[in-house]
């Protein structure tokens, strides 16, 4: 069974990745063909259609790179070259891979090689999460998390008040097919019956209700009409969103506490395991891998230093991490 479930996520990896990135997709489409255009206009609307952009751009480009980027394997000759200089002798050895394994590298089934510093095999970006691509990994997760949090704002009301009518301000509500119905009399209180062929409908009614549309103005807070299939739309892109904002809170989360922490989701187990023997022994394990504090081991994940590394980290970067 695990060689089917390996073959399985093999095959499919290219269906998860292209599926996850159809969905970031249609969701940029909507927000700027429809959310956007309608809900928002002048310079908070220019303002607000920048950072929308700027978040799912980063989403993207961390997603595809999550992907595309090899996240190094102890075959390669530049791994080897690093290792000799450190100093490091070869304690442990991969016997699919012929090659030694330095600390915190593990044997992939479905990629069918040794990862460096693996932290799992990622069906969504059709790749093993290790040392060259965690960086790529972890913002990903962090910009999607904000996206997801993003979208739930701009789309909730439209989803669920899209299309219910134009309102103006001082002004009745205005049904959106442009007829309003005042049981036949004229409104301007004559008693008279409207002439024949008027079907009590307010032509006044009717030119506000084209005026509206023509604006994309709808009564409550400026939303524009939404279209039967628009809605469907939003609110499939709401409810998405809000789910995978919650996931996300879990999984990103998780990872900022394994950055802090020197750690990777496999060796948290394995080091948990030491945790216990150790305490079991009356002693008590540490981590060598620990920089000593979460802002020296978060420099290190990222390759950033500086004056800036605070805020570089999450900016989008080609060059993957080195060392």
């Amino acid at each position: 069974m695990e060689l089917i479930g390996d073959l399985f996520l093999r095959v499919t990896g290219p269906v998860y990745f292209l599926f996850g990135m159809s969905l970031i997709f249609s969701v940029v489409w909507l927000l700027f063909t429809v959310i956007l255009p309608k809900t928002r206009d002048g310079v908070s609307g220019a303002a607000l259609s920048t950072f929308t952009a700027w978040v799912f751009f980063n989403a993207i480009f961390n997603y595809f790179m999550a992907a595309r980027t090899n996240p190094g394997s102890p075959r390669e000759q530049e791994v080897q070259v690093l290792c000799a200089e450190a100093g490091a002798g070869v304690r442990r050895w991969c016997h699919r891979c012929e090659c030694p394994k330095p600390e915190l590298t593990h044997h992939c089934k479905v990629c069918r090689k040794c990862v460096l510093k693996m932290d799992h095999h990622c069906p969504w970006v059709n790749n093993c999460v290790g040392h060259r691509n965690y960086r790529y990994f972890f913002n990903f997760l962090a910009w999607l998390w904000l996206a997801c949090a993003l979208t739930v704002a701009l789309t909730w009301e439209p989803a669920w008040r899209g299309g219910r009518g134009l309102t103006q301000t001082g002004l009745a509500s205005v049904p959106l097919d442009g007829v309003s119905r005042v049981g036949g009399v004229n409104p301007a209180g004559t008693g008279r019956v409207n002439p024949a062929g008027t079907g009590g409908v307010n032509p006044a009614g009717r030119h506000a209700a084209k005026i509206a549309e023509l604006r994309g103005v709808n009564g409550v807070g400026g939303v524009g009409a939404l279209s039967a299939d628009e809605k469907t739309a939003t609110l499939f892109s709401a409810v998405l969103a809000s789910s995978i904002f919650c996931a996300m809170c879990l999984m990103w989360f998780w990872h900022v506490y394994l950055v802090c922490t020197a750690q990777t989701t496999i060796d948290y187990y394995e080091f948990r395991d030491l945790r216990k023997e150790a305490k079991r022994r009356g002693t008590v394990w540490r981590n060598p891998h620990d920089l000593g504090s979460w802002r020296a081991n978060w420099q290190e994940v990222f390759d950033e230093r500086g004056r800036h590394w605070w805020w570089m980290w999450a900016m989008p970067r080609f060059r993957p991490h080195r060392g």
